[in-house]
Protein backbone atom coordinates (compact mmCIF):
# COMPACT_ATOMS: atom_id res chain seq x y z
CA UNK A 1 0.00 0.00 0.00
CA UNK A 2 0.97 3.50 -0.56
CA UNK A 3 0.06 6.54 0.79
CA UNK A 4 1.79 10.00 -0.67
CA UNK A 5 1.60 12.99 1.20
CA UNK A 6 3.96 15.12 -1.42
CA UNK A 7 1.59 17.56 -3.19
CA UNK A 8 3.76 17.37 -6.13
CA UNK A 9 3.33 13.82 -7.02
CA UNK A 10 2.04 13.46 -10.33
CA UNK A 11 -1.52 10.58 -10.02
CA UNK A 12 -1.05 7.92 -12.55
CA UNK A 13 -3.89 6.45 -13.00
CA UNK A 14 -3.11 3.23 -15.23
CA UNK A 15 0.14 2.52 -12.27
CA UNK A 16 0.12 1.29 -9.35
CA UNK A 17 -2.54 1.90 -6.76
CA UNK A 18 -2.22 4.52 -4.60
CA UNK A 19 -3.60 6.97 -2.20
CA UNK A 20 -2.88 10.68 -0.55
CA UNK A 21 -4.54 12.95 1.84
CA UNK A 22 -4.39 16.32 2.03
CA UNK A 23 -5.79 18.73 4.53
CA UNK A 24 -7.61 22.17 3.12
CA UNK A 25 -8.63 22.76 7.22
CA UNK A 26 -8.86 21.60 10.50
CA UNK A 27 -12.01 19.41 9.23
CA UNK A 28 -11.71 19.01 5.45
CA UNK A 29 -9.13 16.93 3.76
CA UNK A 30 -8.91 15.96 0.14
CA UNK A 31 -8.78 12.23 -0.68
CA UNK A 32 -6.95 11.29 -4.10
CA UNK A 33 -6.85 7.31 -5.21
CA UNK A 34 -5.47 6.43 -7.80
CA UNK A 35 -4.56 2.97 -10.02
CA UNK A 36 -6.28 -0.12 -11.20
CA UNK A 37 -8.73 -1.04 -8.50
CA UNK A 38 -11.22 -3.41 -7.92
CA UNK A 39 -14.60 -3.16 -10.11
CA UNK A 40 -16.63 -2.59 -7.27
CA UNK A 41 -13.98 -0.26 -5.69
CA UNK A 42 -16.38 2.92 -5.28
CA UNK A 43 -19.12 0.71 -3.71
CA UNK A 44 -16.56 -0.25 -1.23
CA UNK A 45 -14.99 2.74 -0.69
CA UNK A 46 -18.02 5.22 0.03
CA UNK A 47 -19.53 2.39 2.63
CA UNK A 48 -15.87 2.16 4.53
CA UNK A 49 -16.14 5.73 4.55
CA UNK A 50 -19.90 5.82 5.85
CA UNK A 51 -18.64 3.19 8.73
CA UNK A 52 -15.99 5.14 9.83
CA UNK A 53 -18.54 8.18 10.18
CA UNK A 54 -16.93 10.51 7.32
CA UNK A 55 -18.90 12.05 4.93
CA UNK A 56 -17.57 12.85 1.19
CA UNK A 57 -18.93 16.06 0.05
CA UNK A 58 -18.11 16.60 -3.32
CA UNK A 59 -15.87 14.22 -5.26
CA UNK A 60 -15.18 12.90 -8.85
CA UNK A 61 -13.38 9.87 -10.71
CA UNK A 62 -13.00 8.53 -14.04
CA UNK A 63 -11.55 5.59 -15.72
CA UNK A 64 -9.60 5.80 -18.23
CA UNK A 65 -9.20 3.59 -21.54
CA UNK A 66 -7.01 1.08 -19.79
CA UNK A 67 -8.86 0.50 -16.83
CA UNK A 68 -7.36 2.66 -14.38
CA UNK A 69 -8.73 5.29 -11.75
CA UNK A 70 -8.52 8.56 -10.59
CA UNK A 71 -10.45 10.22 -8.25
CA UNK A 72 -10.62 12.92 -5.80
CA UNK A 73 -12.91 13.37 -3.21
CA UNK A 74 -13.44 16.35 -0.37
CA UNK A 75 -14.51 14.62 3.18
CA UNK A 76 -15.45 15.73 6.72
CA UNK A 77 -15.30 13.30 9.57
CA UNK A 78 -18.44 13.42 12.19
CA UNK A 79 -17.92 13.46 15.50
CA UNK A 80 -16.29 10.70 17.04
CA UNK A 81 -15.09 9.48 13.58
CA UNK A 82 -11.00 8.88 13.21
CA UNK A 83 -9.06 11.66 11.81
CA UNK A 84 -8.68 11.09 7.81
CA UNK A 85 -4.77 11.73 8.02
CA UNK A 86 -4.80 8.12 10.08
CA UNK A 87 -6.86 6.06 7.43
CA UNK A 88 -6.01 3.70 4.96
CA UNK A 89 -7.97 4.91 1.73
CA UNK A 90 -6.54 2.34 -0.16
CA UNK A 91 -7.48 -0.89 1.85
CA UNK A 92 -11.07 0.84 2.03
CA UNK A 93 -11.27 0.22 -1.73
CA UNK A 94 -10.70 -3.48 -1.23
CA UNK A 95 -12.82 -4.51 2.18
CA UNK A 96 -16.02 -5.87 1.04
CA UNK A 97 -18.83 -3.96 2.77
CA UNK A 98 -21.79 -5.69 5.00
CA UNK A 99 -25.33 -6.40 3.30
CA UNK A 100 -27.04 -4.68 6.12
CA UNK A 101 -27.34 -1.14 4.20
CA UNK A 102 -29.90 1.25 4.77
CA UNK A 103 -32.09 1.94 2.09
CA UNK A 104 -31.59 4.42 -1.03
CA UNK A 105 -33.92 7.79 -0.47
CA UNK A 106 -34.27 9.84 -4.02
CA UNK A 107 -35.99 12.66 -4.30
CA UNK A 108 -35.98 11.98 -8.34
CA UNK A 109 -33.69 10.91 -11.03
CA UNK A 110 -33.48 10.53 -14.85
CA UNK A 111 -31.50 7.96 -16.67
CA UNK A 112 -30.50 8.32 -20.44
CA UNK A 113 -28.33 6.81 -22.99
CA UNK A 114 -25.54 8.70 -24.32
CA UNK A 115 -23.71 7.23 -27.21
CA UNK A 116 -21.92 9.97 -28.01
CA UNK A 117 -19.80 9.21 -24.69
CA UNK A 118 -19.37 5.75 -26.09
CA UNK A 119 -22.55 3.96 -24.95
CA UNK A 120 -22.48 4.44 -21.30
CA UNK A 121 -25.81 4.91 -19.18
CA UNK A 122 -26.49 8.47 -17.67
CA UNK A 123 -27.53 8.28 -13.87
CA UNK A 124 -28.58 11.52 -12.09
CA UNK A 125 -29.91 11.30 -8.92
CA UNK A 126 -31.10 13.93 -6.20
CA UNK A 127 -31.58 13.20 -2.54
CA UNK A 128 -31.40 14.00 0.95
CA UNK A 129 -27.86 14.20 2.18
CA UNK A 130 -26.87 11.80 4.56
CA UNK A 131 -23.99 9.19 5.60
CA UNK A 132 -24.14 6.41 3.53
CA UNK A 133 -26.26 7.42 0.51
CA UNK A 134 -23.82 6.94 -2.01
CA UNK A 135 -22.67 3.77 -0.41
CA UNK A 136 -26.30 2.43 -0.44
CA UNK A 137 -26.91 3.75 -4.12
CA UNK A 138 -23.92 2.06 -5.58
CA UNK A 139 -25.16 -1.15 -3.44
CA UNK A 140 -28.18 -0.74 -5.60
CA UNK A 141 -26.59 -0.24 -8.69
CA UNK A 142 -24.42 -3.31 -8.09
CA UNK A 143 -27.04 -5.91 -7.53
CA UNK A 144 -27.85 -5.03 -11.36
CA UNK A 145 -23.92 -5.55 -12.25
CA UNK A 146 -23.78 -1.85 -13.11
CA UNK A 147 -20.39 0.27 -11.74
CA UNK A 148 -19.56 4.16 -12.97
CA UNK A 149 -17.27 4.64 -15.79
CA UNK A 150 -17.29 8.04 -14.05
CA UNK A 151 -18.97 9.51 -11.03
CA UNK A 152 -19.36 13.91 -9.77
CA UNK A 153 -20.52 13.62 -6.31
CA UNK A 154 -21.62 16.97 -5.37
CA UNK A 155 -23.41 18.27 -1.53
CA UNK A 156 -25.18 21.80 -1.50
CA UNK A 157 -27.61 22.50 1.03
CA UNK A 158 -28.25 19.72 2.51
CA UNK A 159 -28.82 18.02 -0.94
CA UNK A 160 -27.05 15.08 -2.51
CA UNK A 161 -26.75 16.01 -6.76
CA UNK A 162 -24.54 12.87 -7.89
CA UNK A 163 -24.07 12.14 -11.96
CA UNK A 164 -22.65 8.46 -12.95
CA UNK A 165 -21.86 7.16 -16.50
CA UNK A 166 -22.30 3.69 -16.30
CA UNK A 167 -21.29 0.09 -17.01
CA UNK A 168 -21.76 -3.32 -16.70
CA UNK A 169 -18.71 -4.63 -14.48
CA UNK A 170 -17.31 -6.69 -17.85
CA UNK A 171 -17.18 -2.90 -19.36
CA UNK A 172 -20.23 -3.27 -21.98
CA UNK A 173 -22.64 -1.00 -22.72
CA UNK A 174 -26.03 -1.94 -20.34
CA UNK A 175 -28.68 -4.11 -22.49
CA UNK A 176 -32.40 -2.49 -22.73
CA UNK A 177 -33.38 -4.59 -20.36
CA UNK A 178 -30.85 -4.15 -17.34
CA UNK A 179 -31.66 -0.08 -18.09
CA UNK A 180 -35.96 -1.43 -17.62
CA UNK A 181 -34.81 -3.05 -14.57
CA UNK A 182 -32.80 0.14 -13.20
CA UNK A 183 -35.74 2.15 -13.63
CA UNK A 184 -37.65 0.10 -11.78
CA UNK A 185 -35.78 -0.69 -8.86
CA UNK A 186 -35.04 3.72 -8.93
CA UNK A 187 -38.53 4.57 -8.98
CA UNK A 188 -39.41 2.07 -6.23
CA UNK A 189 -37.37 4.78 -4.28
CA UNK A 190 -38.32 7.67 -5.29
CA UNK A 191 -40.53 9.78 -3.30
CA UNK A 192 -38.85 7.36 0.60
CA UNK A 193 -36.79 10.63 0.90
CA UNK A 194 -39.40 12.43 3.66
CA UNK A 195 -40.41 8.98 5.59
CA UNK A 196 -36.37 7.74 5.84
CA UNK A 197 -34.84 9.35 8.86
CA UNK A 198 -30.85 10.37 8.59
CA UNK A 199 -28.31 7.42 9.42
Amino acid sequence: MRSVHDSLVLLSASGSAGYRVSPNTRTLHSVRVWGRLHPQWAHRFTVGLSRLGISILNGFAHRDGEGGWAAEFLVTPTSGAPDPMAVDFLLLTREVPPADLPPVALDDYSLDGAPERGGVLDLEVRGPDRLGFLGSLLRTLGDLALVPHEMTILTRAGEARDRFALKTLEGKVPTDPTRRALDAVLAGHRGRAAACAPV
